[in-house]
């Protein structure tokens, strides 16, 4: 038992930037929240497996080097600073998920509560394909603090495991509120849709591009742009043949990689965001697009469905490029609907999205673990 006033101590195991992507920019930011330094003790053991996207989900010597040296800064600061939790925001699927198991049972030999922040989905998934997997779920997941995204994601990831001496809490993400985003309406914005993700083929980009090419009979003069870190020269040829082949050319411009202001400028002077991703579990490009007043149509993706409704954007069936497209024509086609759609979403980030109720909610619930 902890002596009266003596703080417990926290081990994070993260990624943090680069490369630059949602999972390690909200890392950052959990580690560096001032209150935290009021609650515990901290110390990291920094993630780092790949410097840039394009390596980022590619298997090499290098990678696997870099594990094992990762699994030895964490027995030893296990010993040294002598945690009582280990904050791990673990892949709780595909490949990556055997790596982090080597994490895992450092952790649980070690004797250290786990604290586990999913940001991902897949659990299921893994399980139905590969029964024996449950056992392995059941065991790193047992006697841990579960932090997840969603009430939808706990039903349908976590619930089904029936786990013993597991704490579960849902945290929906935030982001940093852009004070001097403007109000300008959807009826003085320049341009019709914005692609903003990086370009890989899960975020739905060639489906998009299919969808395009239906949407363009019925709407000739649409202005569609195309934001995000092209990954590699692959699929960008891919993407830009696409565009050519079906007489996109005047009405799809590719940009690449933007941020900050240059990122935003493109929210400011987007009328509605599309994101058609295959597999997502809770896009922070969503919430940024609702902030500068996007209305979003996306898919039923992971946590998506708990973000949109029917009063801030619209959701369809992923893979489905013509049913895409007409749900892109409906939009475009009613302004008065754009307009309320619009204000909705500015509604609902304010209410919902704001990285200062993130940082109450997250505080709350490492005050509760460790008190």
């Amino acid at each position: 038992m902890k002596k009266e006033n003596q703080k417990s101590k926290i081990l994070f195991l993260v990624q943090l930037p680069p490369p630059i992507h949602g999972v390690s920019v909200l890392n950052e930011h959990i580690y560096n929240i001032a209150s935290f330094n009021d609650l515990f003790d901290k110390d990291i053991v920094e993630l780092k497996f790949s410097n840039d996207l394009k390596t980022l989900s590619q298997l090499s010597f290098d990678k696997v080097y870099r594990t094992f040296k990762i699994a030895v800064s964490l027995f030893k600061k296990t010993i040294s600073f002598k945690p009582n939790f280990v904050y791990f925001t673990i892949s709780p699927s595909n490949n990556t998920f055997y790596r982090d198991l080597l994490f895992v049972f450092i952790i649980k030999v070690m004797r250290v509560k786990p604290i586990y922040h999913l940001h991902g989905k897949g659990i299921m998934d893994n399980i139905n394909s590969r029964p024996f997997l449950l056992k392995i779920y059941k065991w790193g997941f047992n006697n841990s603090v579960i932090i997840h995204l969603s009430d939808g994601l706990i039903a349908t990831e976590i619930t089904p495991l029936k786990l013993k001496k597991a704490t579960i809490y849902t945290l929906q993400n935030g982001i940093k509120k852009e004070e001097n985003a403007s109000k300008i309406g959807i009826e003085n914005k320049e341009d019709d849709l914005l692609f903003l993700s990086n370009l890989f083929p899960s975020k739905g980009i060639f489906v998009l591009i299919e969808a395009l090419r239906f949407v363009k009979m019925e709407l000739p003069n649409i202005k569609v742009n195309i934001v995000g870190n092209t990954v590699n020269d692959e699929i960008l040829t891919k993407v830009k043949t696409m565009i050519h082949d079906y007489n996109l050319n005047q009405s799809v411009i590719v940009h690449g990689q933007k941020t900050g202001h240059e990122k935003n400028a493109f929210f400011e002077k987007s009328k509605v965001f599309v994101h058609p991703t295959l597999n997502d579990a809770f896009p922070l490009v969503i919430l940024e697009a609702m902030q500068y007043g996007l209305p979003v149509i996306s898919t039923y993706e992971g946590a998506i469905p708990e973000i949109i409704n029917e009063h801030t954007g619209i959701l369809v069936e992923k893979n489905k490029p013509k049913l895409l497209a007409d749900k892109i024509v409906s939009m475009m086609s009613n302004q008065a609907q754009l307009k309320t759609m619009s204000n909705n979403c500015r509604e609902e980030f304010d209410k919902r999205f704001i990285i200062d109720r993130f940082d109450s909610q997250i505080s709350n619930i490492f005050k509760t673990i460790t008190s």
